[in-house]
């Protein structure tokens, strides 16, 4: 298996309405589905060596009264990947506990747009270039003391990046924030905001997409780390409640493989 993130399409079947299921009781039914029958693996996904939550889910579609549900699902602890992918292959996919009622595995797919993997080797030698975009298809939003803020702005889309690329890669990026508030700009941004609804409250995100410019002067290495931390975040996520639906982000030029 490749030593990095991984992107994969969950899909389930359900015999009830799923329009109520919320961005919470999703998110609580993965932590079940990775942790359930397996205390290695929910110890590891505890552990402090974690520190944050290693994975991001998005719903892939409307679910609803047809009772399908499709989950996007990306890891970015391969040990914890590898241990989910053993036990789904062995018993042909472990039912979705959701509520008081179980969903029906269908399949596990690594293909299709929304899919992918990339070792951090590849994700770090990402060709450089001054401007990179990205693509924000689901609400995207930033902690600004008690408020959310619903804007791209460089410091808070990269500093989010970097914080879960040094918690997870075994290549710490020795960038700080303060580079990134200096030497990366906002160069277009046609976005417009949209509200999330996590199932206890209501968040003001944006969606759309962003150009970033790394300005003159600013360190090869700082270069680099933008390019990969760009690729990363198709895997990662941006922001706030990546584990809940906000955050996706689309590359123009994934990692894939």
């Amino acid at each position: 298996m490749i030593a990095g993130p991984y992107a994969v399409i969950l899909k389930f079947r359900a015999q009830h309405d799923l329009s109520q299921a919320s961005p919470e009781h999703l998110h609580a039914a993965v932590l079940g589905l990775l942790s359930r029958g397996d205390s290695a693996l929910a110890k590891l996904l505890h552990s402090p060596k974690m520190g944050r939550r290693p994975f991001s889910l998005h719903p892939i579609g409307p679910h609803g009264e047809e009772g399908e549900l499709r989950l996007r699902f990306a890891i970015m602890a391969p040990e914890l990947f590898a241990r989910f992918w053993s036990r789904w292959e062995r018993r042909g996919g472990i039912p979705l506990k959701l509520g008081r009622s179980f969903l029906e595995p269908v399949s596990l797919t690594f293909d299709g747009p929304w899919c992918g993997s990339c070792s951090w080797e590849d994700l770090l030698t990402t060709e450089p270039r001054k401007e990179v975009e990205l693509v924000f298809a689901t609400p995207t939003a930033f902690k600004a003391g008690d408020l959310d803020l619903p804007l791209p702005v460089p410091r808070l889309v990269f500093g989010s990046l970097l914080k879960k690329w040094n918690a997870f890669s075994p290549y710490p990026l020795g960038i700080s924030v303060q580079e990134l508030e200096r030497k990366v700009a906002l160069a277009e941004a046609r976005i417009g905001t949209k509200i999330f609804f996590d199932g206890r409250s209501h968040i003001v995100g944006f969606v759309g997409r962003a150009r970033f410019r790394v300005l003159r002067g600013a360190s090869p290495e700082l270069l680099r780390a933008v390019n990969s931390l760009v690729r990363f975040a198709f895997f990662a996520g941006v922001g706030r409640k990546t584990t809940h639906g906000m955050g996706l982000v689309r590359v123009i030029e994934p990692c894939r493989s």
